[in-house]
């Protein structure tokens, strides 16, 4: 019987889940955070989480740089720019550096962000499938993506079921 149940559990897909972290947590993308504190508070981070970054709008940006332009707070290197709305939600779609700053001049003040995503269990996206959102999915630094993968799966999930009653009645 443990052997079935064993047999049964190897078959079921593996259900990583991409984490959703709001940057700076309750105080969001704004001047005087410490997102040093806030990535040490919150690694390791993973290939497939969610960075949601809130921020007043006309007020911040967030832009995506190099670490030249991570160091020297220079958005000429940009590789992403995003200022509209009050929200963006990025994915750390490799396992690499990805370095962000504000370019209303706050980034000299801290207002930058280092990652590094790992390779590692993540593998889903938040509800919204979208790069920008302001869903509560997307807010959580919890496991919120589980519903998602648990639909997927249900199939898997059924069929060993299935096959673990037929192999039950054999016995």
């Amino acid at each position: 019987m443990a052997v079935l149940a064993a047999a049964v559990l190897a078959s079921l897909p593996s259900a990583a889940v991409a984490t959703n972290y709001t940057v700076g947590d309750e105080k969001g993308w704004n001047p005087k955070v410490d997102y040093t504190s806030w990535v040490k508070k919150h690694r390791p981070f993973y290939k497939g989480d969610w960075l949601l970054f809130e921020y007043q709008n006309g007020r911040s940006d967030v832009v995506q740089v190099d670490e030249v332009g991570y160091d020297n707070c220079d958005k000429e290197s940009a590789i992403s720019s995003h200022s509209k709305g009050t929200s963006y939600a990025f994915q750390l779609k490799e396992a690499k550096d990805y370095f962000f700053i504000c370019s209303y001049g706050y980034c000299y003040s801290g207002m930058k962000l280092a990652v590094t995503a790992k390779k590692g269990p993540a593998s889903s996206s938040p509800d919204s499938g979208s790069s920008s959102s302001s869903s509560p999915a997307a807010k959580s630094s919890s496991k919120s993506a589980a519903a998602p993968i648990a639909a997927r799966n249900a199939a898997a999930l059924a069929a060993a079921v299935g096959a673990a009653a037929m192999l039950l009645r054999l016995l």
